[in-house]
């Protein structure tokens, strides 16, 4: 069973040889993958470290690749491909005229490629198994993931792992009103993904409060974080729609910082 495979494969972001008989087995976090060619077919399995998947076995998923496909599979790192929720480690309240900046840890999905001269993505596997949330009223909202890492007021090197993305929010509130923060809606769509040695962030986003009527101003930098002493790009934003622009607050959760992104 996959569960108990020693992972023999460091894991590594890019590219690697699948040759004919060959099978190695790599993880990232409680993600295990598991990849194989046989017969020309590129197989492959995964298994998350979870008590709700113990004891089950992985199946192998089976694709015949084109006739041009190099013998090359990619791992390419992505945001969740919905909004996440997240609660801060403690609620606080940001007081009119007041900033706070917030580190929130989101954990990302693995996208498989076969590579050639028309690469194809083949599976899409989250390094976490997600619970799902619904975001917003009865009447209008949509639907996110709701994530069990607390945002942090403070960066301390626990708060790294392999499998997540440090996503720095900088919040301010020029409002009238004083805003309490329990849970915080993030669009990682828009979000740049960026390594620093062995550690990933996103770039920085700024949130400025305008009041519940008036929802708030939000910008991505499209940059580095500036705790990152020399990053590097590693993906781009899946969806590049303008760095800048608005959005409102949902009146039934007057608490919360609602469709942040």
């Amino acid at each position: 069973m996959m569960e108990a495979m020693d992972r023999d494969t460091p894991f590594d972001w890019g590219e690697h040889t699948l040759d004919e008989g060959s099978e190695f087995c790599l993880g990232l976090g409680p993600l295990t993958l598991r990849f194989a060619r046989r017969s020309g077919e590129i197989r492959i399995a995964h298994h998350h470290e979870d008590p709700a998947t113990e004891g089950e076995e992985p199946e192998w998923t089976r694709w015949a690749p084109m006739p041009d496909w190099s013998g090359v599979i990619r791992l390419r790192p992505s945001f969740p491909d919905r909004l996440v929720v997240v609660k801060p480690d403690q609620d606080f309240w940001l007081m009119k005229g007041a900033r706070a900046r917030v580190y929130l840890r989101v954990p990302l999905h693995v996208v498989i490629e076969a590579v050639g001269p028309r690469t194809r993505a083949l599976l899409r596997v989250p390094t976490m198994t997600l619970t799902d949330t619904w975001w917003g009223t009865s009447e209008e909202g949509e639907l996110g993931y709701g994530l069990d890492t607390r945002g942090r007021r403070e960066l301390r090197d626990d708060v790294f792992e392999e499998h997540l993305a440090i996503c720095p929010l900088h919040l301010e509130n020029p409002s009238d009103d004083d805003l309490h923060v329990d849970r915080i809606a993030l669009r990682v769509a828009h979000l740049s993904l960026f390594r620093d040695g062995d550690r990933l962030w996103s770039d920085n986003t700024r949130v400025r409060y305008l009041g519940e009527d008036a929802g708030s101003r939000i910008d991505m930098s499209g940059n580095a974080p500036e705790e990152t002493a020399s990053a590097e790009l590693l993906a781009g934003p899946e969806d590049p729609r303008a760095r800048g622009f608005s959005a409102r607050t949902f009146a039934r959760l007057r608490s919360s910082i609602e469709g942040l992104l």
